[in-house]
């Protein structure tokens, strides 16, 4: 592994090759209409949640909400994890990359999964920002948006350019802590589910959450580092753009999973000291 050559973009390779402009523009309308078939569904569930005799619109749209953030991250988590576990070259990439292997190229490389179901998390992060914009009983975390208007401007970047998608598959692969997040800090509290059972879904949810987005940041940074020989043939703003936003989500997840920590230290302290 520490004889492995720098790779360079062969024009006739179609692994090393930028995606066309065409592809791109397919991917861009792809992801705008999945945010509107989102946009379809969340409109179907909000008049389920009033058929069910739900009166509170602002209730109606958070739960509706929360469904279909579940459902796609669920989709997108279980397509970025079969990418980084069963697609060359990012299977063997990732096993070399959780084991602190250097150096390995993590820059190069097409994923037909990840051109297949970036769409649909992108598209959910751009409906879940509309919905914030113009629905006035929802709202959006500054993060959380900071969060979702950097993944729709950097991802198709990095995919029209193919650097740097074996991140982006890890990225999607993270989604899969979200169901195991909202159930605990939305549907089991609106349900009134509390006791013994509220709690082990809470430690299971703090277990799932900290081995995939926290548990993975320093063997990924790390790779991030040493693979720095295998970026010498990227767009230089398409490097630096790499270099600045590739590290945030790992310090993302660790800054959530701590308010995580400090939401569950409050439950268990009791209701009043409860954080919101």
């Amino acid at each position: 592994p520490g004889a492995e050559k720098t790779r360079s973009r062969d024009p006739d390779d179609p692994d090393a090759m930028d995606v066309g402009d065409g592809d791109t523009a397919v991917l861009l309308l792809t992801l705008a209409a999945w945010a509107c078939g989102f946009g379809v569904v969340h409109y179907v569930l909000r008049l389920t949640a009033m058929l069910l005799r739900n009166d509170d619109r602002k209730d109606q749209h958070e739960w509706a909400n929360y469904v279909i953030s579940c459902t796609q991250a669920a989709i997108s988590g279980f397509a970025g994890a079969m990418g980084l576990l069963i697609e060359e070259p990012f299977a063997t990439s990732f096993r070399r990359v959780c084991m602190f292997d250097a150096p390995i190229d993590t820059v190069h490389g097409r994923s037909l999964i990840l051109q297949t179901a970036m769409p649909t998390i992108l598209g959910y992060f751009l409906y879940d920002l509309a919905l914030a914009c113009l629905v006035s009983e929802t709202s959006m975390e500054r993060l959380i948006a900071i969060h979702h208007i950097l993944c729709l401007v950097v991802w198709p970047i990095s995919y029209h350019y193919q650097a740097g998608c074996f991140y982006l598959l890890y990225m999607m692969a993270a989604e899969l802590s979200t169901p195991f997040l909202w159930l605990v800090v939305y549907f089991l509290p609106r349900y009134k589910v509390t006791g013994p059972l509220y709690i082990f879904m809470g430690l299971v949810m703090v277990l799932v959450f900290f081995v995939i987005r926290v548990l993975p940041g320093p063997a990924l940074l790390n790779s991030l580092i040493s693979s720095q020989r295998y970026w010498t043939d990227v767009n230089t703003p398409v490097y630096a753009l790499a270099m600045v936003t590739l590290p945030l989500p790992s310090l993302l997840f660790t800054y959530w999973f701590v308010r995580i920590l400090q939401g569950m230290v409050g439950a268990l302290a009791g209701p009043d000291k409860k954080e919101a």
